[in-house]
């Protein structure tokens, strides 16, 4: 019984996974500081499709269900929930690449939301020649804001 719910719980988080891996490049252009957590799932989920491992969520999952006494499903988590009904061959080709299309135009945007805020990197020189991007600590954010960073900023410019 204690197997058989972990399974559920981590198919659960795997199901959150997914859906935070599609959305939250989205989500950051609301909340900017999403993009520290964001980020990392989407580099780990490129290698896990890069290197065709099996991801270890699903691992995980099979385990435990083989614990509880049950058997474990055949194909992936996203084969067995999510897309049944798409052959393998597809499913290998359109799910990387609908993650990728996702994740780009989520950034796209992100960083679009970013420059009109007056918050993005600014691609123009700055005054002595030099970039702005080199200036980085001078410009009022940048496409990963950090707290303390950004409190520091925003009191040395109330005390100027």
């Amino acid at each position: 019984m204690l197997y058989a719910r972990a399974a559920d719980v981590v198919a659960a988080t795997h199901g959150t996974f997914i859906a935070f891996l599609l959305v939250g490049g989205f989500l950051a252009w609301r909340w900017p500081r999403l993009v520290w957590t964001h980020v990392p799932a989407v580099v780990i989920t490129a290698a896990v499709f890069a290197l065709g491992a099996d991801c270890p969520l699903t691992d995980l999952e099979k385990q435990f269900r083989r614990q509880a006494g049950g058997r474990a499903y055949r194909d992936g988590f996203i084969a067995h929930y999510l897309l049944p009904m798409v052959p393998d061959g597809a499913r290998t080709v359109a799910v990387p690449l609908l993650v990728v299309v996702v994740d780009a135009a989520a950034y796209a945007g992100y960083v679009a939301v970013r420059r009109r805020a007056g918050t993005g990197p600014r691609l123009t020189a700055a005054p002595g020649g030099r970039s702005a991007e080199c200036e980085g600590a001078q410009h009022a954010g940048s496409l990963f804001p950090t707290g303390a960073v950004d409190a520091a900023r925003g009191a040395h410019e109330r005390r100027v």
